[in-house]
């Protein structure tokens, strides 16, 4: 009769190091409350016909530096939107 395969088992390995539930807990709340902190707030996001209004430039002018990539453009399904405080960033690089 034929034997079953034994399947392969993965080589023993053993962690660097330990943590116990409560030590990771800490940790993960501790990095989450860091990440919270550090972020800033970044705006609402704007439509196209915002941000020309806030910038005071045409309409124009923001879907063409959209299209090349000029400046930084969140995509919403099918719409673009964007954060004015990135657009302004963008164009102080430049």
């Amino acid at each position: 009769m034929d034997q079953p395969t034994p399947k392969p088992t993965a080589p023993e390995t053993t962690p660097a190091f330990t943590l116990t539930e409560s030590q990771l807990r800490k940790l993960i709340r501790e990095e989450v409350q860091t990440a919270l902190t550090e972020s800033t707030n970044p705006g609402p996001l704007l439509a196209p016909e915002e941000l020309a209004e806030q910038l005071k430039v045409p309409i124009s002018w923001v879907y063409e530096q959209s299209r090349q990539g000029n400046i930084p453009t969140v995509r919403v399904g099918r719409y673009i939107r964007f954060r004015l405080q990135e657009v302004v960033d963008s164009q102080k690089k430049t």
